[in-house]
């Protein structure tokens, strides 16, 4: 027990303590505590708010991918699928030799993840259009993809226009014979207008562009997907990454299914 000596001595140092356990309880009391940094977005938060208008039912769930190849590096793909990402695209071939050298781990990846998967081949103008769908159904047959092929077709080569879009339809239409499943066609708005003519415009299309207010081609009468962004952050990925969403929501994720030999799954 102190005496009245001892705690008039020490009082000054009981004050400072006193003073220093109130602090403490002031600025970390419950409710005070500041936040964790949330480093993990719902999906839903990866799409601008401005920018819902565009689909087909505003309302309705945002339904989201992401496309990568190995520029995108090692991904964790349960990450991935905990953000309420539900799709991912993954690039299988370029030209008629080229194979993305990732391609493999990341489908196995994503679909460990349980995410619907779909691969997609850059088009080379310059190269026989039939040798790259060889190239391309090659790489990914029997893999277990759940998605329609897409065509990823934005440079020129030096080809016309009549050239590019025989080239693309040959491809298409080789594809489709050997699997089944119709390709998605990706490209920019100015290059669809200046480089594919009319014939593709029943064809489903994915749109890129990262303006506020795309750029949808005229007659393409059936714009399915819209990559608006090729700077996104999205949790397990450690890069930016290609993200996009599909117009119509999960009747059009619905839509886009399709196994290797065309049936719906």
């Amino acid at each position: 027990m102190l005496s009245s000596k001892s705690l008039e001595h020490d009082s000054p140092m009981v004050f400072v303590l006193f003073t220093a356990v109130a602090c403490l309880f002031y600025f970390f009391r419950p409710g005070s505590m500041p936040p964790e940094p949330q480093t993990d977005k719902p999906a839903s938060a990866l799409f601008p708010k401005n920018l819902q208008h565009y689909l087909s039912n505003p309302g309705a769930k945002v339904v989201l991918g992401i496309d990568v190849s190995h520029y995108q590096g090692a991904v964790d793909w349960q990450q991935v699928a905990q953000t309420g990402i539900q799709f991912v695209y993954i690039k299988a071939t370029d030209g008629i030799t080229y194979r993305d050298p990732a391609f493999y781990s990341h489908l196995k990846g994503a679909q460990a993840a349980g995410l619907q998967t779909g691969a997609y081949h850059f088009f080379e103008p310059d190269d026989d259009p039939i040798k790259q769908v060889d190239n391309f159904v090659t790489t990914v047959h029997g893999l277990g993809l759940t998605l329609m092929p897409m065509l990823d077709v934005e440079i020129t080569s030096n080809r016309s226009a009549e050239q590019i879009s025989n080239g693309v339809a040959k491809f298409i239409a080789a594809v489709e014979q050997r699997t089944g499943c119709q390709t998605v066609l990706y490209s920019y708005g100015d290059y669809w207008q200046e480089n594919l003519s009319a014939q593709f415009a029943s064809q489903p299309f994915w749109l890129a562009d990262y303006a506020a207010s795309p750029g949808v081609p005229k007659q393409a009468q059936a714009w399915w997907l819209w990559q608006y962004s090729d700077s996104a952050r999205v949790p397990g990925v450690k890069t930016q990454v290609d993200i996009d969403v599909v117009i119509a929501g999960e009747s059009g994720l619905e839509a886009m299914k399709c196994t290797s030999k065309g049936a719906k799954s």
